[in-house]
């Protein structure tokens, strides 16, 4: 479950943060689709990101210059979003089973979290503490954003932010094709089996490739679709399809009409959403293609 969490809900804990400048070539994916009064411009981001990490391009600045709109998938620094998910995610969270989350868990499961405790500078007792009383989803939102934290990443550091730092009171404007809470129930709104069925899953990967974070950001930087697909996207659909289904495909085609729709006004649009988003025969890039319109990567 930790690739979606990444590709999902940390955006949930963003906040401002400067980001640097690199050069065009290995950079971003960005695409592009127009008619004859306006352009939708299209890019792949990542929610959270090393401070030191360059990705911005020039051409990326041309683009921030031309736009009138910025869109992105949720809004989650505003002064009312942020009370919402105050409010939300006590609620949503709270594990009201009656049976701790760890009392739930497979041998296994039990034994791949003692190995994420240890390298978190944690007990086994120490982290079981203090994911007991979470519903699973929410326990690997947690645990995500420890891992990345202790390996140099901050949430302060994404990329939707720094965007929207940049072209705060310029006059653009924001617009947001989900709310926090649709974010927030995609999540927790699974049955409890599917929560623990990805819950370790995403133990196990934490595992097996503590570095997937950074194999994700070097594919994303580097502008490397087939290779951020086969990581975030084809273990997902083949392993928890129900979890590919929500967070992917479902929420891909909810999207499509009001993103095809930004060709029928008369200014240019920067459309910025996950990149897991983008790759793949569900992705957005393809169902806007599907839909007759020519969409090309212009970066």
């Amino acid at each position: 479950m930790f690739k979606p969490i990444l590709g999902a809900l940390t955006g949930l804990m963003l906040a401002i943060s400067p980001a640097l400048a690199q050069s065009d070539e290995d950079a971003p994916a960005i695409w592009a689709m127009s008619d004859a009064d306006n352009t939708v411009y299209l890019i792949g981001t990542v929610h959270i990101l090393r401070p030191e990490t360059e990705w911005r391009t020039a051409y990326l600045s041309e683009v921030l210059d031309e736009v009138e709109q910025v869109w992105f998938e949720a809004d989650t620094v505003s002064e009312e979003a942020t009370a919402q998910m105050t409010r939300l995610i006590p609620q949503l969270a709270a594990n009201t089973s009656g049976t701790p989350l760890t009392g739930m868990l497979s041998e296994q499961a039990h034994a791949n979290l003692a190995i994420v405790a240890q390298r978190l500078g944690l007990t086994a007792e120490q982290l079981a503490a203090g994911l007991d009383p979470l519903q699973p989803w929410f326990a690997s939102l947690q645990i995500a954003v420890a891992q990345m934290q202790a390996a140099g990443y901050d949430p302060a550091s994404g990329v939707e932010i720094a965007l929207r730092q940049q072209v705060e009171g310029e006059g653009k404007t924001f617009h947001f094709l989900e709310t926090a809470e649709e974010q927030l129930r995609f999540f927790a709104d699974m049955p409890m089996q599917t929560q623990l069925a990805n819950f370790e899953l995403g133990l196990q990967e934490a595992v097996d490739n503590p570095d997937m974070l950074d194999d994700i950001v070097t594919a994303w930087q580097s502008g490397d679709m087939d290779r951020l697909n086969a990581i975030l996207n084809e273990d997902m659909r083949e392993q928890t399809p129900e979890l590919y289904e929500v967070i992917l495909v479902q929420r891909n085609r909810n999207w499509i009409p009001e993103i095809a729709g930004a060709l029928d006004g008369d200014e240019d649009v920067l459309v910025a959403v996950g990149a897991g988003h983008m790759p793949g025969e569900d992705g957005v890039i393809a169902l806007l293609q599907a839909q007759g319109l020519e969409v090309r990567r212009v970066q």
